[in-house]
């Protein structure tokens, strides 16, 4: 009887966790499709919402195995793009890899203009990672300007 009172929050939980704001699936929507007289209704956008949250989920496990091959604890945008790639999301998959590729680029120029050999990063005064691993770590918000 317990069991039957929990089940109700611990939809709710799901339903709460799993939703992105609709606001930011318009903004998006806007920005990409013209829809000219059509109007979306909140029940679409619940479950673009939905549609969402699950895509994401399922490459995100995807990139969570590429990383447990290689023994990594960090997902990179190098997951990702396979997860994309063997899930045969083959037009999303190049559509990033360029956009990443581009991004890389203006990142590489934006660091030859402002290198002044002062950039060190925390780690590095307290002797721990070189920029190495701080590389590395901007995989991720080169996939994120990539995907603005």
């Amino acid at each position: 009887m317990k069991e039957q009172t929990e089940n109700p929050d611990i939809n709710l939980l799901k339903d709460t966790m799993f939703d992105l704001p609709n606001s930011v699936i318009l903004k998006i929507i806007n920005n990409s499709i013209d829809l000219k007289n059509y109007k979306i209704k909140k029940e679409a956008l619940n479950t673009l919402s939905k549609c969402l949250s699950l895509f994401i989920l399922y490459i995100t496990d995807g990139a969570l195995e590429h990383c447990e091959s290689e023994k990594r604890f960090t997902i990179f945008v190098r997951d990702i793009l396979n997860s994309l790639n063997d899930s045969l999301f083959l037009d999303i998959y190049d559509q990033l890899k360029t956009h990443v590729a581009i991004q890389e680029e203006n990142n590489k120029k934006a660091t030859s203009n402002n290198n002044t050999g002062t950039n060190i990063t925390i780690k590095d005064a307290e002797g721990g990672q070189n920029n190495k691993n701080a590389d590395e770590n901007d995989d991720f918000d080169i996939l994120l300007q990539a995907l603005e």
